[in-house]
């Protein structure tokens, strides 16, 4: 979509779900990011980001950061920290009104629409810092080289830019990590328990799971990322209360079609009530199964021997505004596209516009079929 249509979408993902939009954690979906616990996360990657810098030497001065594709400004106030002047720009005004609404820095920290195909209101070697994360890759590579370009121009010499950004997607991005691809993260499992099992509040509990690859593809166990089945508790209507529980590991190779039975300890909450227990198999530090399309084991549990009761309002997620024309969500569903722009592009980009490459480091956020990276970079 071209950057028009792209304001439009995440205009709209600011309106109606802007924290989940920025970290897709499926927990939180719905409004359901405290907002300590999001900040807390800019503040941890950060800290993260200027320990490689500090590696690297870079950036020779503390002056001024950038922050491109800010959303609501967690990165951006995590940078205010430690530079004189933080700039968080966004294509969004929604989020850049939510950003605005939770500056802590004063002046010291400013937010700006940008829906420019350049960063033309700005001077050359304006920033010390350019920093970007989890943006390029919704945006078309056709305006994203561009950025990457006026990102080296507005870098101060000696300066640290870091971005991230997909290089290739489908199996062959798995395979290059000696992952199992997005294809064949297909299983089918079937819980050895009846609907409306009993269990006490707070115990644990075993299960038997017999997980069958329905995939094309074998699974066989790798050093850094092992293939387990875990456990997620929802509540009766679906809503994720716990999202990790349990782990066991799946004995591989599982050959297509084939079938392998384990036992798995799983925790029960702590409240009364009647709560769904769902199983899929996850490969660690890249995607539960689930996410790519396969269908998890479930079963219907009932905790202790009370009527379910309500969770406390603190635990509710807050309400979501009425919705207006604009963002009804009836008449408009925002999509958040995905793109690629091939490593050895990148680096002759970078080359071309004088940048230095210092480091590249594989990140694993977009998911199991895209192979990623971040790129450190000065000049």
């Amino acid at each position: 979509m071209d950057l028009a249509e792209l304001q439009r979408h995440w205009d709209a993902f600011g309106r109606q779900d802007p924290f989940w939009a920025i970290l897709t954690d499926p927990t939180r979906r719905g409004n359901r990011w405290p907002i300590e616990e999001f900040f807390e996360t800019g503040r941890a990657e950060v800290d993260d980001l200027l320990k490689q810098a500090a590696r690297l030497g870079v950036p020779r001065e503390w002056r001024t950061a950038l922050d491109f594709g800010c959303g609501a400004g967690r990165l951006t106030q995590a940078l205010g920290h430690r530079f004189d002047a933080s700039l968080g720009l966004d294509v969004a005004p929604s989020m850049i009104d939510l950003a605005r609404a939770h500056n802590r820095h004063g002046l010291r920290c400013a937010y700006e629409v940008n829906d420019q195909p350049d960063l033309s209101r700005w001077r050359d070697e304006a920033f010390d810092l350019v920093y970007t994360s989890r943006v390029l890759q919704h945006i078309e590579p056709c305006y994203t080289t561009d950025y990457i370009r006026e990102f080296v121009r507005v870098l101060a010499q000696g300066g640290c830019l870091s971005f991230d950004l997909p290089s290739t997607s489908g199996d062959a991005a798995a395979l290059a990590e000696g992952t199992v691809p997005a294809s064949g993260m297909r299983a089918h499992l079937r819980v050895d328990a009846d609907d409306g099992l009993r269990v006490a509040a707070g115990a644990t509990t075993p299960f038997r799971v017999e997980v069958i690859n329905t995939s094309g593809v074998t699974w066989r166990q790798a050093a850094a990322h092992p293939i387990n089945v875990g456990n997620h508790w929802l509540d009766r209507d679906g809503v994720v209360l716990r999202y990790d529980d349990a782990r066991t590991a799946l004995p591989t190779p599982i050959a297509p079609g084939a079938m392998a039975e384990i036992e798995i300890l799983v925790t029960a909450p702590i409240a009364p009530g009647d709560y769904r227990l769902q199983f899929d198999v996850v490969q660690e530090g890249v995607a539960w199964f689930a996410t790519c399309g396969s269908m998890p084991g479930e079963v219907a549990v009932r905790v202790g021997e009370a009527e379910p009761r309500p969770a406390p309002a603190s635990q509710r997620a807050a309400p979501l505004p009425a919705p207006t024309p604009r963002d009804d969500p009836s008449s408009f569903d925002p999509v958040m596209e995905m793109h690629a722009v091939p490593r050895h592009e990148v680096e002759a980009i970078l080359a071309g516009a004088g940048a230095r490459l210092l480091q590249v480091r594989r990140v694993h956020h977009c998911g199991p079929q895209w192979l990623a990276f971040r790129y450190d970079v000065t000049k």
